[in-house]
């Protein structure tokens, strides 16, 4: 069965890029609390670029594949990771 859940950003976090780097920092925590503040590599700063609508698991993959030449099976676990991380965390809200 298909998981038709899609994820979207959440508002209460900003995500900047800051040279060659890409962070998320929710904006109700206490900013000199650096325990707050994430780190995003390339293929998760790329996805979170995908992210400016809501967006299924599967398409999230396809849309990684498409523009990395990473080996598919990798891909999935890295999207799932990155997902339930973010989700966790609360950057990312699931509908």
């Amino acid at each position: 069965m298909k998981e038709n859940k899609r994820f979207q950003r959440n508002s209460n976090f900003i995500y900047r890029q800051i040279v060659d780097e890409a962070v998320l920092v929710p904006i109700h925590q206490d900013v000199a609390d650096m325990d707050c503040i994430y780190t995003l590599n390339d293929v998760g700063a790329f996805i979170w670029d995908l992210l400016k609508e809501p967006q299924t698991r599967e398409a999230l993959i396809a849309g990684v594949l498409a523009d990395y030449d990473i080996d598919p099976e990798v891909v999935t676990a890295d999207v799932s990771q990155f997902l339930d991380e973010m989700t966790l965390v609360g950057a990312l809200e699931v509908e």
